[in-house]
């Protein structure tokens, strides 16, 4: 994607470019365009309640590294006494079975600089300063979800990790193993198992309070729901009907009392990561080359934003040292060594073509392959099979390529070039979330002769997964699934 630079709207520059039958009020459309964005995405289901999905607590006494303990006891299990049988050895009576876990808060900040003369060059003066602290805001929402969403995918209790139709790990996943409504049954179960309930969700019209479970899941998982005979059955015949049906509004029916919550991660135009901890994705910003050597992934999906060094284009794939707080960094010596397929864009010799890498290490800002798919052996890295993937073979015949183009997507995928993903279900107090001092407090000042301005935007936070007293997350459950993307050319019949 190409970056061109547009002249100011001013006065002068429309006289010279011709339009002199226009006014420049006329083409200067006042305000700034922001490509739509993605915000806080779980501050809707926030609350102070025990019943709330992400259950809240403020002390504006905590700073940095101040922490926030909860307490938590089990219930009583034991024999009891009947008949005329009495209490009278210690071991007679119920124990207090007591544990806690505790939520580290710290400050996270973000700020952007500019100058008048930026201003008069955009012929924008005036609307930087009104504009900028509300990106920071939407970037507070954003990075709040995307940690929330690592810690369902990193903290909770191997207990609340499944793989599709029962698999056993990501690389047994085929494509046939994706989101449906039997998948959201066995969640179910399985969380009313740990003791997960309903998240109070409102009240309807009689009055009676709402508890559901939350099914999470992308636009790109869910497509996968939508094609379910089984979800599609329910959604001709057991939903209202007229004009707040369903399938004229767009939304989507509950599976058997469990609301389905669509997240649309946008990919947007900035310097940044796409996708999300739920489909972890990228964009291509620096061409491959066939070769035998060990491969350098960029992203950003042009040049200029691949030669951005400080900004975390792989955030959401496996091997990244993930960061929530100060101290409180995920440890990748468990993750395995992973896979990813390139999806070259439409258009040209190889449109549409399909690269596969194994990939060894991830900063975060550049993957480093270990092997790469080729027609012919050769060299360290160049396989004519990685993972159980063979070039050009069965499914695959047609759809191979060395080669990689900018503007490439990247999809992580399993052994079999399966593209992965997960969704979440989330019942009462999935979560907690601990504000302290400030929230989303924002600043600004000028310096050198009030020629240089910036923003500031703060907030002192932590989150971390509600726990019982064996340590288990009774409220959350993980489903790693195989993901029809729509639009891309991968097979959907790996088997």
């Amino acid at each position: 994607m190409a970056l061109t630079h547009n002249s100011p709207n001013t006065g002068e520059s429309l006289k010279r470019s011709g339009n002199t039958g226009m006014t420049p009020q006329q083409l200067w459309k006042k305000g700034v365009e922001i490509y739509e964005q993605t915000h806080d995405f779980f501050q809707q289901f926030e609350g102070k309640s025990r019943r709330s999905m992400i259950v809240t607590e403020s002390d504006t006494s905590k700073g940095a590294g101040h922490k926030i303990t909860y307490k938590n006891m089990s219930g009583f299990y034991g024999r009891g006494k009947s008949g005329e049988e009495v209490f009278e050895d210690a071991s007679d009576f119920e124990k207090l079975n007591t544990g806690q876990y505790e939520l580290t808060v710290d400050f996270l900040r973000n700020s952007s600089r500019w100058t008048i003369r930026t201003e008069e060059e955009m012929g924008m003066r005036g609307e930087l300063v009104n504009n900028i602290p509300q990106m920071l805001g939407e970037w507070m929402g954003r990075e709040k979800t995307d940690r929330l969403f690592m810690m369902f995918n990193k903290k909770l209790g191997s207990g609340n990790y499944v793989y599709a139709n029962g698999k056993g790990n990501a690389d047994a996943l085929v494509s046939a193993d994706v989101l449906d409504w039997d998948e959201v049954i066995v969640l179910k179960t399985q969380m009313e198992r740990m003791g997960g309930k309903g998240a109070l969700m409102g009240k309807p019209k009689n009055g009676i309070a709402l508890f559901r479970n939350n099914v999470i899941a992308t636009s790109d998982a869910l497509f996968s729901l939508e094609l379910d005979p089984n979800f599609k059955q329910v959604m001709r015949e057991a939903t209202t009907r007229g004009q707040s049906n369903v399938l004229i509004e767009g939304g989507y029916t509950d599976v058997r009392g469990q609301a389905i919550r669509n997240y649309v991660p946008i990919d947007h135009d900035g310097a940044g990561p796409v996708g999300s901890p739920l489909n972890p994705k990228a964009l291509i910003g620096e061409a491959i080359a066939a070769g035998t050597g060990a491969v350098t992934i960029k992203g950003g999906g042009n040049a200029t934003y691949a030669a951005i060094t400080n900004v975390d284009y792989f955030k959401h794939f496996p091997k990244f040292a993930y960061k929530w707080v100060q101290g409180d960094i995920y440890d990748i010596s468990a993750d395995d060594e992973f896979y990813v397929l390139a999806v070259n864009p439409p258009g040209g010799a190889n449109g549409n073509k399909i690269a596969m890498f194994k990939v060894g290490t991830n900063n975060g800002n550049q993957l480093t392959t270990t092997e790469r798919l080729a027609a012919a052996a050769a060299g360290a890295q160049a396989k004519t099979t990685v993972g159980e993937v063979q070039w050009d073979t069965g499914v695959w015949a047609g759809k191979h390529t060395e080669t990689v183009e900018v503007g490439a997507t990247l999809v992580l995928c399993n052994a079999k070039g399966v593209p992965m993903g997960h969704t979440l279900m989330l019942g009462a107090g999935a979560a907690v979330r601990g504000y302290g001092m400030w929230r989303n407090h924002r600043s600004g000042g000028k310096h050198n002769g009030d020629f240089v301005c910036e923003s500031y935007i703060t907030s002192v936070f932590g989150q971390a997964p509600r726990k019982d007293v064996t340590g288990r997350c009774p409220s959350a459950m993980r489903l790693t699934h195989a993901v029809q993307y729509a639009g891309l050319p991968i097979p959907n019949n790996i088997t």
